[in-house]
Order: C-alpha cells, then structure tokens, then sequence
C-alpha cells in the first residue's frame, strides 16, 4: 500500500554514504517519521536548500515497524522498485543536463524516458530511470551536482506496482503518457492579440478540470511582450467528443475575446501541405461586388440584392445572377480601378510568404470575379487561382451583365479544393481551409482544419477552428508555428 505522505529519507542526507543513508532510515523508520533537514544539512549549506524531499513509497506496515524490524522489509521494497523519477532543476541548463546525465551513467542506469522544460533561464530536467539494487550512491552524486549547478533536486521512488515488464511499453510509460494512457490526444491553441488575461486562463483551466481534461504540455508560441499564445496538448477522456468541445469553447472565447482552437494531436497537424483561402473579407477586407459597384454607382441596388439573399429569399446563384446584370455595361476598365483599391488584411503577405517558404501549395477560391482572384494570386504568390469568369462584349471593352463556365458556389469549391489536393498529390487530411462566409462552410468541412476568419455566427458554429484576431498570421499558430519559427521562414521567401 502506498503511502506517499511519509518521508522516505529527508534528501540532503543523501550528501552521505549509502551505510549512513540506511543507518538513518532506520532510526526514522524506529521511532520517528521523519528526519529534520537541519540535523545532517551540509555545513556550508542552509538546512535543506536544493534540495527537495522524495514522494516515496513505502508500506503502512512499515511506518508502525520497531527498531526490531530491521532493514529486510525496505531493502525488499528498494529491490522491488527499482524505478525513480529525478528532477534537477536550477540556471545552468546544459551544465544540469550534463551533471545528470554524468551520474547516471557512472551508476550504469537504464534511461526510461526523460523531459526537459525552461521558463526563462530555469531549466527542468527530469529523468525516468531504473536503478541496480540498492545503489543508493546515486543520490549522493546527484546531490553533489545539485549544489555545484546551484540546482533544486527532487526525486520520487516510483509505485512498486511499476515494474519494469509495464515500463517496456514506452508508449503507455513514458513522462508526458504515464497518467493520460487511454485517452484521446488533442493541441488546443490559444490566442489573443490583445494578450491572455487571468481570467480567461482561469476559467479555461476551470473548465478543463470540470471536463476532467488533463494538460500534458504546455508551449508558448509568441515572442512579444505580454503573452499571446500558448499552445496545450491534451488528454481528453474518450467519452467527449471534438463537437460537444468546440461548442463549449465558443462560449468561453465569445466571453473573452479570445480563441480556443482544438485539433487532434496526430502526426498531420504539422504536416499539412496546401492551403486554400476565400477571397472576400478573408484575403483582402472588401466584397468584391460591392467594390464594382460602388466605381459604377449601383450600390443601393446591389445592397437590396445581398439582403434578400441574406433573408434566404434567393440562393448564392440567384444572387450573384441578379447582382452581375446590373453590371451590363460597365466597362471593362472599372475591374482595374477596383484592384488598385483592393486592401489586403493584416498578416496576409506575411503568412502566404512564411507558407510558401515552408513548401505549401496555395490556392485563393472565389465566389467574386477571375480578374480580381488573378490579381489577388500574383501579389500574395499564390499557386492556383479560381472564380466566376465575367463574360465581356466582343470588342472585349464592356461587361455583358452575364458570367460563363462553372459558378464557383459552395459546392464548387469544395470540388475544387478536392481537385487541387488531387492534382498535387496531397492527402485530405494535409488541407487547410479559411473562409468567412455561409458559401465556404462545405469548403472547410471538406479540409481537415477548416478555419472561420472572423466570420458569420453560423459559420463559426460549423467549422472546426475559429481565428477572431485582426491578422491572417495567428492561422500559422494554429498550425504549429511559433513567432522565431516564422520569423525565420520570412528570411527564405
């Protein structure tokens, strides 16, 4: 039986040779239940400082034991558990790297597994290790290195129900799997502009606990002053499942203005290949019709138009038909004026570039016009561009009030977005879509990470990320990037 809330031994004793080591279990083990720091602290040390005290595991049978009992019963438990977790922790990280590792392999112990994590310059070193019988000396170098490194060690004797023939299994044991085995893996990314207040992490982490959702790791994701993004993996009891989640995280980030996207944890979310945008207010801020419009003075009429179509008195083909003839006539020239007042959104030309330095394939898919999408594709770099074709009187100066060939609606684009993965040999699940609008909700369903930028309610309601930020940049968080890792692909475009 485990019972963790006894001191095995008070740590700093381990600066002692194994015979005094076990001298002293005894004598606690005899007649008290701990050992204080202050009576064998080092002299030239502070009374436990750098030391933490072990989480051992001994029997209660033990802890009522006499001095009668001997040392047979904890020399058997020592043989039986035979795996101990070690953290050092302190300033010098290649240097506590280094000392433990050092020890380790003077004792000649097998490395189970092993994390390290830095806040700062604090380094974390934690080591999984199984020890040969009794070799207690360990701990003593260990210590040593502790205080040359002026580092905090800590070690925990693992739970004898530990055994190595369970520890094989690197898998199901290893540190960042040992309490979340059986359980669906899955990276939320966390972002705000404006910086994660303590209230949102408060009531994000509340609501984690309340899932009984465990945090396995943590990483910052952005370098700027205040924090902005953090992404967590987690272990998510197999009983919720991703929609029940993301309906619930829309709650918590409409509160506070910050987004949750939660994806799962498998070997394609950092390895998707093509990404395939919208056009109007997704890559550039502006609707494209409304643009035309407005150079050749239809605004009103075309405004009644988008609001029937918006109370769902006409479909998006009915509506771009209707809004397209009140173009009859208009020459050719106003597209041009309208591209030179095209305003592309924040961090589009930095993440198209940070995109394709890292080797994706690009693709902007439009229900607004093949001349604007053109000209969107040649500034942002992009690989392939599609949208309804404006048909043009013969003399090729003036619009006919008429488009020809496909109409690019929902339908049409997911299709396409199939046909591009198609073409380039990409997988499904390697597909990144981002849209805004209700015509871009098959699009996104059809990616495996489907993006709702700063879009319509229902829209985000649907897809399986929302990005509510001002800079098309936080999608290459959602995708596994950090800001240096960016950066450093914006110096390869």
């Amino acid at each position: 039986m485990r019972a963790s809330g006894l001191p095995f031994v008070v740590s700093t004793s381990l600066l002692k040779l194994k015979p005094e080591l076990l001298a002293r279990l005894t004598a606690v083990l005899g007649g008290k239940h701990g050992v204080e720091a202050n009576e064998i602290a080092p002299a030239n040390r502070p009374a436990g400082e750098g030391i933490e005290p072990t989480r051992g595991a001994l029997p209660n049978d033990l802890t009522r034991a006499g001095p009668s009992a001997n040392l047979g019963p904890l020399v058997e438990l020592m043989h039986e558990t035979q795996t101990v977790m070690v953290s050092l922790r302190g300033p010098h990280g290649t240097d506590i790297i280094g000392g433990v590792l050092s020890c380790l392999s003077k004792h000649q112990c097998q490395i189970v597994d092993f994390s390290l994590s830095r806040l700062h310059h604090d380094v974390t070193f934690g080591v999984l290790v199984h020890l040969h019988d009794r070799d207690v000396d360990l701990f003593s170098d260990l210590a040593k290195t502790a205080q040359r490194w002026d580092g905090t060690l800590s070690f925990d004797v693992q739970d004898a129900r530990l055994k190595a023939s369970k520890l094989a299994s690197a898998a199901q044991y290893a540190l960042s799997e040992a309490p979340y085995a059986q359980r669906a893996k899955y990276m939320a990314t966390v972002v705000n502009e404006r910086g994660l207040s303590p209230e949102f992490l408060s009531q994000w982490l509340n609501w984690l606990l309340a899932r009984k959702i465990s945090v396995e790791q943590m990483r910052r994701l952005d370098g700027h002053a205040s924090l902005m993004c953090v992404e967590f993996r987690l272990s998510v009891p197999d009983e919720l499942t991703p929609d029940e989640l993301r309906a619930e995280l829309i709650a918590i980030s409409a509160a506070h203005q910050t987004d949750v996207a939660l994806q799962p944890d498998n070997v394609f979310r950092r390895q998707k290949r093509l990404v395939v945008f919208d056009m109007d207010s997704t890559l550039i801020q502006q609707e494209v019709i409304d643009e035309i419009a407005r150079a050749t003075g239809i605004e009103r009429q075309v405004a009644a138009i988008t609001e029937r179509a918006m109370q769902g008195e006409l479909d998006f083909k009915e509506s771009l038909a209707a809004r397209v003839a009140l173009l009859e006539g208009t020459p050719v020239e106003a597209l041009e004026d309208v591209k030179r007042q095209l305003l592309f959104t924040e961090g589009a030309h930095y993440l198209c570039r940070a995109l394709k330095s890292a080797g994706f394939k690009l693709a902007v898919i439009s229900g607004g016009f093949l001349p604007l999408a053109k000209h969107v594709k040649a500034e942002l770099g992009l690989d392939y561009a599609f949208a309804n074709q404006l048909q043009v009187t013969a003399d090729g100066r003036r619009l006919t009030g008429r488009t020809f060939g496909p109409v690019v609606d929902a339908a049409r684009k997911a299709e396409l977005l199939e046909v591009i993965a198609q073409a380039e040999g990409i997988a499904i699940d390697q597909v990144v879509a981002v849209g805004d609008g209700a015509n871009d909700l098959l699009m996104l369903g059809k990616a495996s990470l489907g993006i709702a930028f700063n879009a319509k309610p229902r829209v985000q309601e649907q897809a399986r990320a929302r990005i509510n930020q001002k800079s098309l940049a936080n999608i290459l968080y959602l995708m596994g990037y950090s800001e240096s890792e960016a950066a450093e692909l914006q110096l390869l475009g």
